[in-house]
């Protein structure tokens, strides 16, 4: 990896990514956004739930000078009567149909890789995989460095599963984990949801041993704090720095030069 990069935690899932060139935005659907007017910004949203995603982003100023990656759910709208409130301004489905279709907007499906040309000019490669829930997982080479988003992918051990349920839930969990792997991960953003109770850490743990990144930023917690200092507290790994998120927009400068 070289030159170094910032990382900043938005909410629940939302990260941003600043790399000499490139502003990557995932999963924004609330927060403050601070977005840099000299580089080239790409929206990622790994599906269509609205922790995830917020057709909201494709209102931002100068939307067609930006980049949109998107799962292929997102892209499947509802019926044509229904209205999409943004801010103060109504979006009607046509509206929406014609956002969808601007040739800055790419929508991706699981398990492909893309070659995604930004405006400027610039190749963005990407590799998809699946989701133990809606949408995809996603792997971006950027630079000399690939940066993970899990989206919904975990190991959903709801504490009421059943045993068969929860079988499962690991087993899909597992089939996407043996994908990844295969590849090297430099930074990684995952799931540890408080909403798991005591199984709380367990995808984050199994992702950290079999994938390896060399740094681990959890997510979906929205400001739950705490689960975050307890996962890092509880847990450490020999390979894998694990960061602990402590309030909205904190940022970490990330020295890629090692």
């Amino acid at each position: 990896m070289k030159d170094g990069i910032i990382i900043t935690y938005v909410y629940h899932s939302c990260y941003t990514v600043e790399t000499k060139d490139l502003f990557i935005i995932f999963d924004y659907y609330k927060g403050l956004l601070d977005i840099p007017e000299n580089k080239q910004v790409v929206f990622i949203s790994t599906h269509a739930h609205s922790d995830h995603y917020t057709s909201e982003i494709l209102k931002v100023p100068e939307m067609e000078d930006k980049t949109y990656i998107l799962s292929s759910d997102i892209g499947k709208l509802p019926s044509n009567e229904n209205i999409i409130y943004i801010r103060d301004n109504k979006l009607s489905m046509d509206q929406l149909k014609s956002l969808y279709n601007s040739k800055n907007v790419q929508f991706v499906n699981k398990n492909n890789t893309y070659n995604i040309k930004l405006n400027n000019g610039q190749n963005l490669r990407i590799k998809t995989f699946g989701s133990t829930d809606k949408g995809i997982s996603i792997l971006l080479y950027v630079d000399d460095m690939t940066i993970f988003h899990a989206g919904d992918l975990n190991y959903w051990a709801w504490p009421k599963n059943d045993t068969e349920t929860m079988q499962k839930e690991y087993d899909d969990f597992m089939v996407e984990v043996e994908k990844i792997k295969k590849e090297p991960v430099d930074i990684a953003f995952f799931p540890v949801d408080p909403r798991l109770d005591e199984n709380y850490y367990k995808g984050g743990d199994i992702f950290i041993k079999e994938v390896e990144p060399q740094i681990f930023f959890p997510m979906h917690f929205a400001d739950n704090f705490e689960i975050s200092k307890k996962f890092k507290g509880d847990f450490s790994y020999e390979n894998t720095d694990v960061r602990e998120i402590t309030k909205e927009n904190q940022k970490f400068v990330i020295d890629t030069d090692n």
